[in-house]
């Protein structure tokens, strides 16, 4: 199938590649079929939750393992059913960024990661009860100045 993505134009995707979420993102609930776009090998941890009931809408994800020392995902037993998780090797843990004009100012959302079935292809965004997890984790500690703007 073919889809006119707002970032990537048009597209090609498998049907293998659709990852449905049963009851969409939060904020997206109508939303329920999904594929994650590679960046390439420069942004090797970065990829793309593109929509494909509105291909207007993109969310960028990245391994919140990458990014945060010790970062652990609980998923408690309903969600694993949902999810139809057997095995916790086929479990991909994404964590959605905000990429706003001042790149000191990237974050991502720690505390409801996505997490994704992909033998099943299904996905969930999972809410965390640890209370340490941040929901605005900023990527750049080191925000000293005022805000600049992004030349270019």
């Amino acid at each position: 199938m073919y889809i006119d993505t707002e970032h990537f134009g048009r597209i090609e995707i498998k049907e293998d590649d659709v990852i449905t979420f049963p009851e969409g993102l939060p904020g997206f609930e109508e939303l329920h079929r999904f594929t994650l776009l590679n960046t390439g090998e420069e942004l090797a941890n970065v990829f793309w939750l593109q929509s494909i009931d509105r291909p207007e809408i993109c969310f960028v994800v990245t391994d919140p393992f990458a990014v945060y020392n010790g970062y652990q995902v609980e998923i408690n037993d309903d969600d694993a059913a949902l999810l139809e998780i057997t095995d916790p090797d086929s479990v991909l843990t994404l964590a959605i960024m905000v990429i706003p004009e001042d790149p000191r100012d990237i974050r991502v959302n720690l505390k409801a990661p996505v997490v994704i079935n992909l033998e099943k292809k299904l996905g969930k965004q999972v809410l965390q009860q640890n209370e340490s997890l941040p929901i605005r984790y900023y990527l750049n500690r080191s925000r000293k100045g005022p805000p600049q703007k992004v030349k270019g």
